[in-house]
């Protein structure tokens, strides 16, 4: 139990010293600095708000902050597990070179992917303020995060160790971050559409995104399948994720 738990506290150390160092050569040399991870959710908000704010979002309430939140929780789970399919791949060297516990490089990438969502996050704050939302229920926001980011890890261990094996997988995640997007309700209500809500009951996404805006912005309390989805999600996915990024880690380097 002992040798378990200073193993989790060499991956969280060695992880975030990774993303940190790496936060910091991205932003190294750059005038704008933090500000370029800020332009593509607040760019991609301006455009789809503009489109559809007197359409799709007419009948939603509080439709920027229900869109801007939904853009941001999927730039930060799209970003991260499309970088987590590179992960393994781009750091072939280090992998045969030194012996160090593995999850740590895609740890490293959900922690900095964390770091910048933050960003995003004091952005969505300052347009909840005009909305007069209770910091309170902003709070808990980041108790969904909390959850989100476990999913979100989980998920990415599984597709860093399977994209050794299928060398065309990163490519075709790609392409399916891209198909989730519209089948994610983030531009749009689901409403009465009964085949798109039975698509998202296998949607992960589904369940955090709808919990974050119905307690961050309408302050309800979620339905139970919602809750129960962010927790089966959560804990499944990361357990999966570990489980099988055990079994395979051993042949990364002989297969880099």
């Amino acid at each position: 139990m002992i040798k378990i738990i200073n193993y989790i506290k060499d991956v969280f150390r060695l992880s975030f010293h990774f993303a940190k160092v790496e936060f910091k050569l991205r932003n190294e040399g750059s005038y704008l600095g933090i500000i370029w991870y800020l332009l593509n959710p607040i760019l991609t908000f301006i455009l789809l708000y503009l489109v559809f704010s007197d359409r799709l979002g007419l009948k939603i309430e509080k439709y920027s902050l229900y869109l801007f939140l939904g853009i941001i929780m999927f730039n930060f789970f799209q970003g991260t597990t499309n970088e987590a399919c590179s992960s393994i791949k781009n750091n072939g060297n280090i992998l045969k070179s030194i012996n160090f516990p593995r999850e740590s490089l895609v740890l490293a990438i959900v922690l900095r992917n964390i770091f910048s969502h933050f960003f995003e996050i004091i952005i969505f704050f300052i347009i909840a303020i005009f909305f007069k939302i209770s910091f309170i229920s902003l709070f808990y926001y980041f108790l969904i995060l909390l959850m989100f980011s476990f999913f979100v890890f989980g998920f990415s261990l599984i597709l860093g160790s399977l994209c050794i094996y299928f060398f065309d997988l990163d490519n075709i995640w790609s392409f399916a971050t891209r198909m989730l997007w519209f089948a994610t309700p983030i531009f749009y209500s689901i409403g009465g559409q009964v085949k798109l809500f039975y698509v998202n009951l296998i949607n992960p996404l589904y369940y955090f995104i709808t919990a974050a805006r119905e307690i961050v912005i309408y302050q309800n309390i979620p339905n139970i399948y919602i809750i129960i989805g962010i927790i089966v999600s959560s804990i499944l996915f990361f357990f999966i994720g570990i489980l099988i990024f055990s079994l395979l880690k051993n042949k990364f380097a002989e297969l880099i």
